[in-house]
């Protein structure tokens, strides 16, 4: 069997492709090294070379694990000293350029720093650097999420390579957690004991304003430990590294039952540089119905590339975003159910970097009973 990895970032391997030419070369290969493909021996050589050359952090994790899963001792020692100098004080691996899927943000910090981990995990000498990026990495998850699917899938398998490696206990031992400084929970354990230990009290002792949360192991051994907050807002907060805005209005905020009328939506890169495949996701308030049939006109009109329905979310995909290119489109709907309504708050992101959302107000919808006898 003969295998050859893409020659090129030039050309998209599927729509949200164009990844640079090392960054496609060394996933690929690091993918078939994995699933145990054994003709690859130039593409091999070729990464690693690279990789010892780049200053591409994701390119050197992936490079890391190809050298370690086929035994190049040397090679490897020298990718791992890199890796753990690009760990920064926070415990997450920074000088990564973009992924295979050019993610960006925290998605691409959580990409770059599983793959790291893995690698660490296979040497010893890389304790300490390990469990600093273990630390960042498990503060990472958002609703059971660590952001876009692929920086999931790769802290997923970081987490659980892991845990079978470290998470086991060597002795009993009690876990404490403190709110304030004041013993709120505790769960005693054994030695062999397995799966989650759980403290599920001191969310009771959370109230508004801000807390100081702790979590000490009395004896026991190290293990690790993640800790998920849910909170609510009307409207979340715009992420200050937010690279696209949104607004969105109602033409008519009181509208007869029967009636139509159109919501404005507008997005704008605004960088000087092109976007890679760009969200948005318009809250309709209840009582209003989408006009499915206007956002297939809009479709086959190329006002966007891909549109889904998701409860009372329309969702607007586009492929990528030009410099400073603006977006516009008008939504139909329709009036359906009298009363007053708030729909969710509209928001806009980077596919693969959507911890940075630009959040918009939910807009609001007065419809009075009585059927109209005409429409627009």
């Amino acid at each position: 069997m003969t295998v050859r990895a893409a020659s090129s970032g030039t050309r998209a391997l599927d729509s949200f492709g164009g990844a640079p030419g090392e960054t496609t070369n060394a996933y690929i290969t690091w993918a078939l090294v994995e699933a145990g493909e054994p003709e690859v021996a130039r593409e091999i050589e070729a990464v690693l070379a690279g990789a010892l050359a780049s200053e591409d952090s994701y390119v050197i994790a992936l490079a890391a694990n190809i050298a370690l899963r086929r035994g190049e001792a040397a090679k490897a020692r020298g990718l791992l000293q890199k890796l753990a100098k690009a760990v920064t004080k926070d415990g997450f691996v920074g000088g990564a350029v973009t992924s295979v899927t050019r993610s960006g943000g925290r998605a691409l910090q959580v990409e770059t720093t599983s793959l790291a981990i893995l690698a660490f995990l296979r040497d010893s000498d890389f304790t300490e650097v390990t469990e600093r990026c273990m630390r960042w990495l498990l503060a990472q998850c958002q609703g059971g999420r660590f952001g876009s699917t692929q920086a999931t899938i790769l802290a997923l398998r970081a987490i659980v390579t892991y845990d079978a490696a470290r998470a086991r206990p060597k002795a009993d031992g009690t876990v404490l957690i403190l709110v304030d400084g004041k013993v709120i929970d505790e769960a005693p354990f054994k030695a062999d004991a397995s799966g989650a230990i759980k403290l599920p009290k001191f969310a009771d002792a959370l109230g508004p304003g801000e807390h100081t949360v702790e979590l000490k192991m009395v004896k026991g051994s190290q293990m690790p430990a993640s800790l998920i907050v849910r909170y609510r807002a009307e409207t979340p907060a715009t992420a200050p590294a937010a690279k696209v805005a949104l607004s969105t209005s109602l033409v008519d905020t009181t509208v007869a039952e029967g009636e139509a009328t159109e919501i404005k939506v507008r997005v704008e890169n605004t960088t000087k540089d092109g976007l890679p495949m760009t969200v948005a996701v318009i809250g309709i308030p209840g009582g209003l119905e989408v006009r499915t049939d206007r956002l297939e006109e809009l479709k086959r009109a190329g006002t966007f590339d891909f549109v889904e329905t998701r409860g009372r979310d329309v969702v607007i995909y586009w492929r990528d975003m030009r410099p400073r290119e603006v977006k516009e489109l008008t939504l139909s709907v329709v009036a359906q159910i009298p009363g007053r309504y708030t729909g969710a708050p509209s928001r806009a992101y980077l596919y693969y970097t959507d911890e940075d959302k630009v959040w918009n107000p939910g807009l609001g919808v007065t419809i009075p009973p009585g059927r109209a006898t005409s429409g627009r």
